[in-house]
């Protein structure tokens, strides 16, 4: 299993990053990975950095992939939603394997659908998964869904991601100052 590196601090976009989730593809950097996933290698491509974290393979998804190979059961013949798709390679591991009926969804981000469709096609997926653009607080853009399934691996919520900004620079600060300077 190929883990990508983990910083605490890609959880937060530094002070002149952009805070409305837009960035612009000549300034985004990638990296192609080859994860291995029970029984198959996909081939990955992951920002090397997103400020909405949607940019890593992380580890619950390989833990997530190995369970499901042992309660197939579970997810044979169903329509699946998966939520907090990131880089997708969950849902390409589940088509795949499976030929599950599968869509993908995260945050309302042009660059992770068309990142999600850049791996769907890299690992022979065509047409991409369908995906739903959903920031998670707002009304689900699918009225009368008809999934019988929904799934998440480690995903990531925060409707305030400003609160979890604010709390990351206090702890800077105290960490930098001490409490006797507040």
């Amino acid at each position: 299993m190929d883990i990508a590196l983990f910083s605490p601090s890609s959880l937060f976009a530094a002070d002149g990053d952009s805070s409305d989730g837009e960035t612009t593809e000549t300034s985004q950097s990638f990296v192609e990975r080859n994860h291995q996933f029970p029984g198959i290698e996909l081939q990955i491509r992951e920002f090397g950095f997103h400020q909405l974290n949607a940019n890593l393979l992380w580890p619950g998804s390989f833990a997530f992939a190995d369970w499901l190979m042992q309660h197939r059961h579970l997810i044979q013949r169903r329509r699946c939603l998966e939520i907090g798709s990131g880089t997708g390679a969950l849902a390409i591991f589940l088509k795949k394997e499976f030929n599950l009926d599968i869509t993908t969804s995260d945050y309302n981000d042009q660059e992770i659908e068309d990142n999600i469709v850049h791996n769907c096609i890299a690992n022979k997926i065509i047409p991409s998964l369908p995906h739903i653009k959903h920031t998670w607080g707002d009304e689900f853009p699918i009225s009368e869904p008809d999934w019988d399934l929904i799934i998440a691996s480690d995903i990531l919520l925060c409707k305030y991601p400003f609160l979890i900004r604010f709390i990351w620079k206090l702890y800077i600060y105290i960490f930098t100052f001490g409490f006797s300077q507040m």
